[in-house]
């Protein structure tokens, strides 16, 4: 979500409930504040294609901050997502690029009230706090996820060089570019030596052009297994959620199976020119039937192998799930400790709150993102 930066006296404006007409001035407003581009007709698509339209009924696209002479000077974007709880549907509203243009955010806080005012819903999510918005969340005591591992990300270097010299220039390191050689050759020792990153893939792990039944029939197993929270990852969600990406050539999915059933998969997206230049690939969704941490770490090699086929400098994944942490551990990944935290929640019940205590009842990753 988009920086708040410094509370600053208040133009006259009001909060509306956002339409698609409002777009094209949402994905102006998203420029210049730092979020980067809004395909307007792709945002809108999104909506218009949502896998569960009968659970979402009159679902707001979001709120925007309107001045009096007809500007949008704020948005807070709003995505609707089922969730399974041992069982359970779960109606979920995720907040999503928050953007104040910097004479109105005196009326940030209008927006987020929208937001959690919103009816229909039994739980709202943040997942993607700056630190803005972290200090912000964390000032009105909207509770945080109880996942702290997801918090010190995993990396694993598939180009050593580029890799150390990213984390040369992350610590402001004079001559990052010239000592990225010797750094690199150091890293790549270490990483031979530990095996990160490094391993025989056990499973049959291939990749998929596309999401078929099978995604369907594994998504009943993973509804069987341990009860956490999970986004819906029927064949349809999954479409929805990836498809455009996948089509665009953004996104690459692998699955791990047994003859014709699958026993899980991961979707990786690739990421060019971030984290300090490195060009990633994030392991956005990454399940397996049971939790078979055997499986979880094939699918992890085989994202690892995906990597250096496409000339990708490094795998990124973010997980605080205890069951999906530790084979990822065990591939002797780097960590670091994020400097704040994202990831906050309300639930609609006491009941639910508690439900939701503790890291294990939780299956966050970014797919939840937004």
């Amino acid at each position: 979500m988009t920086p708040l930066g410094s509370p600053t006296p208040a133009a006259a404006s009001r909060v509306r409930p956002a339409t698609f007409d409002d777009g094209e001035a949402i994905g102006r407003l998203h420029e210049r504040n730092g979020l980067g581009q809004l395909d307007a007709t792709a945002w809108r698509k999104s909506y218009e294609t949502h896998p569960f339209p009968q659970e979402f009924p009159e679902f707001p696209l979001g709120w925007v901050l309107e001045t009096e002479n007809g500007a949008i000077a704020g948005s807070l974007g709003n995505v609707p997502m089922l969730y399974d709880l041992g069982g359970r549907k779960l109606r979920a509203a995720i907040a999503s690029a928050w953007a104040v243009d910097a004479e109105y955010r005196g009326k940030s806080l209008h927006l987020l009230n929208s937001f959690y005012k919103q009816k229909g819903v039994e739980l709202w999510l943040n997942g993607s706090a700056n630190p803005a918005t972290s200090q912000v969340l964390t000032a009105i005591k909207m509770p945080r996820m109880p996942i702290p591992d997801y918090a010190v990300p995993c990396f694993w270097a598939v180009r050593p060089r580029a890799f150390a010299k990213a984390a040369l220039e992350r610590r402001s390191t004079p001559a990052a570019a010239l000592l990225a050689y010797p750094a690199g050759l150091a890293l790549l020792a270490r990483d031979i030596f530990l095996r990160s990153g490094r391993g025989r893939i056990h499973s049959n792990v291939q990749r998929v052009t596309g999401f078929d039944e099978r995604f369907d029939r594994h998504w009943q197993k993973l509804c069987q297994g341990t009860p956490r929270l999970r986004a819906y990852r029927d064949r349809a969600a999954l479409e929805w959620r990836f498809g455009p990406a996948l089509r665009q050539g953004h996104t690459a999915i692998l699955t791990a199976r047994q003859g014709e059933e699958l026993l899980g998969y991961t979707v990786l997206t690739r990421r060019e020119g971030s984290e300090l230049g490195m060009d990633l690939f994030d392991v956005v969704d990454l399940q397996a039937a049971g939790d078979n941490p055997a499986v979880l770490r094939d699918l992890l090699l085989g994202a690892f192998q995906l990597a250096r086929k496409e000339g990708a400098d490094a795998v990124k994944l973010m997980t605080g799930t205890p069951a999906k942490r530790a084979p990822a551990e065990a591939l002797r990944p780097y960590t670091y400790q994020l400097p704040l935290w994202q990831l906050y929640y309300k639930a609609s019940t006491p009941e639910l709150t508690t439900e939701l205590g503790k890291a294990e009842a939780w299956d966050f990753s970014l797919f939840d993102t937004y």
